[in-house]
C-alpha cells in the first residue's frame, strides 16, 4: 500500500533528501553539492513523498520528487529529483509521485485550465516518462554526470 504525502515539516523534507541521497549519490554517484541545491527550500518549491504504508505518516518513505515553480513564468513549472527507492522500483511509488506533482500542478499553477510540465528526464527513465504521457524531445545533454534529455506534458482541467 501507498500512500503519498505534500511535504509540510522540516522531517518530511529530511526523509525526502535521505532518500535521494541514498538514489543519486550513493547509486548514481552525484556529486553530493550538485544534489541538495537552494531551490529545495525556496517558498515557490513543492515537495511530495510516497510511503509503503496504510496511512499518511506510517512506513519508510520510497518515492519523492519536487515542482518548481517560477511567478516569472505562469502555467509552466518543473518536475525534477524524482527518486524511487531500489526496493520500490517497479511498484508504482514513482507513478504515484508523478501524479501527486501533477495534481498539485494543475490545482495551483494552472493558467486558463490548463499548466504546462517540463522536466529533464534521465535517458534510462525515459520510457517511463514516455508511459505517463510525456513527450521527450531534443538531444541527450548531460546533467552531473548523466545522460538526460528534455520531456513535457500539458495538463488541462476538466469541466
Amino acid at each position: 500500500m501507498l500512500t503519498t504525502e505534500r511535504v509540510t515539516t522540516p522531517a518530511q523534507l529530511e526523509e525526502a533528501h535521505t532518500l535521494r541521497l541514498e538514489v543519486f549519490v550513493g547509486e548514481q554517484e552525484v556529486p553530493l553539492a550538485e544534489e541538495i541545491d537552494d531551490a529545495d527550500f525556496a517558498p515557490t518549491t513543492t515537495h511530495v513523498v510516497v510511503r509503503a504504508g496504510r496511512a499518511p505518516g506510517d512506513g519508510a518513505v520510497v518515492g519523492t520528487g519536487r515542482l518548481l515553480t517560477d511567478p516569472a513564468h505562469p502555467g509552466e513549472v518543473h518536475i525534477g529529483r524524482v527518486a524511487v527507492a531500489r526496493r520500490a522500483r517497479g511498484t508504482g511509488a514513482g507513478a504515484a509521485v508523478m501524479r501527486a506533482l501533477e495534481e498539485i500542478a494543475l490545482a495551483e499553477h494552472a493558467v486558463g485550465g490548463a499548466v504546462r510540465i517540463e522536466l529533464s528526464a534521465q535517458t534510462q527513465a525515459s520510457g517511463f516518462y514516455e508511459r505517463l504521457g510525456y513527450e521527450v524531445y531534443g538531444p541527450v545533454y548531460l546533467d552531473a554526470g548523466i545522460d538526460h534529455r528534455d520531456a513535457a506534458k500539458t495538463l488541462r482541467s476538466h469541466g
